[in-house]
C-alpha cells in the first residue's frame, strides 16, 4: 500500500488484528521484505506494520539528503496516520538507530524496542568508509559494492549453506536507487548516539556471533548503558540476522514480547 506521510509517498504493509502494534524498521540497503518471516508469526498476535524508509524500496526518494531525525519524523507521521498511539518498535541495523532516536524523542509512544544488529554510533573509520562507499555508488552504481557488502555482512555459514539467500540479498541491494543509497550511507555516517540511560522502555538486543558490522562488543556496550535491556547472541549469523536466522530471531522476539505485551498471551 502507499500513503502520503510527512510530505512523501511511503510504501507500507499492515497485517494482523492484535490489540497492540509492532512496527518494523529496516536498515541500509534493505526494504520491508527483510521482515517477512517475523511478520508471518508476529501478525498472529499483534497488528504489524512494515514500511520502506524514505529513499528505500518502493517509497519515494524525495530529497538528496536524509538524516536520522528525518526518518524519525517519517515514522511518527506513519504511526499517527494509522492512529497508533503506542507500539513495540523493532529495528535492524540503521533501523536500530532510528528506533533509538524515536524512543528518546517520543518515549510515550514506545512500549518496547527490539534492536537486531544494533548500532551505537558509527566509529570514525566506519564513517569514512561509508562516505567512500557513497561516492563509489554514485559513480558506478550498486553493482560496485554489492559483493563487498555481502562478504562483510553475511556469515560464512550462510554463504556456504544458504546460497539462494546470498542471491536474494544481492538482488535486494542491486534494486536500490544509487543516489538514495548514497544519501542513506551519509546519513548513517552522520548519525549520533543517544543518551541510552534516558530510555526506560524494555529493550531486547539481538546480534549474530559473526556480525562484523555491529559486532557483539557493540551490543554488550548497549546492554551496559540501557537501564532495562537484555542481550541475545545468535550462533552462525552475520549482520543480516533476520534472514540468515529467521526462526531464532522469531523465537527470541516473541519470548521478549510476551513479557512486554500488555494485552494477551504470546505462545512461543
Amino acid at each position: 500500500m502507499f500513503k502520503k506521510v510527512n510530505g512523501i509517498t511511503i510504501n507500507y504493509e499492515v497485517k494482523g488484528q492484535g490489540e497492540e502494534t509492532i512496527i518494523f524498521v529496516h536498515g541500509l540497503g534493505g526494504s520491508l521484505n527483510i521482515w517477512n518471516s517475523q511478520v508471518n508469526i508476529c501478525s498472529r498476535y499483534f497488528k504489524t506494520i512494515t514500511y520502506d524508509l524514505r529513499g528505500s524500496g518502493r517509497s519515494e526518494v524525495s530529497t538528496n539528503e536524509y538524516s536520522i531525525e528525518l526518518w524519525v519524523e517519517d515514522l511518527k507521521a506513519l504511526l499517527d496516520s494509522e492512529n497508533v498511539g503506542q507500539a513495540h518498535l523493532v529495528g535492524w541495523s540503521l533501523g536500530t538507530l532510528i528506533v533509538q532516536h524515536f524512543a528518546i524523542t517520543h518515549p510515550e509512544m514506545v512500549l518496547s524496542q527490539s534492536l537486531v544488529g544494533p548500532l551505537w554510533e558509527i566509529p570514525e573509520t566506519g564513517k569514512t568508509n561509508l562516505y567512500k562507499r557513497a561516492d563509489l555508488v554514485e559513480q558506478e552504481g550498486m553493482d560496485a559494492v554489492a559483493d563487498t557488502i555481502i562478504d562483510g555482512g553475511v556469515s560464512p555459514y550462510s554463504k556456504h549453506g544458504q546460497t539462494a539467500l546470498v542471491g536474494l540479498i544481492r538482488e535486494l541491494l542491486q534494486r536500490n536507487d544509487k543516489r538514495a543509497y548514497a544519501a542513506t550511507c551519509k546519513a548513517l555516517a552522520d548519525g549520533k548516539a543517544i543518551n541510552h540511560q534516558d530510555v526506560q522502555a524494555p529493550t531486547l538486543l539481538i546480534v549474530g556471533d559473526g556480525d562484523n558490522t555491529a559486532p557483539v562488543p557493540v551490543a554488550t556496550r548497549l546492554l551496559n548503558h540501557f537501564p532495562n535491556a537484555k542481550l541475545e547472541v545468535i550462533s552462525n549469523s552475520g549482520h543480516w540476522t533476520t534472514v540468515e536466522k529467521p526462526q531464532e530471531v522469531n523465537q527470541l522476539l516473541l519470548r521478549f514480547l510476551q513479557t512486554a505485551n500488555q494485552s494477551q498471551t504470546v505462545r512461543v
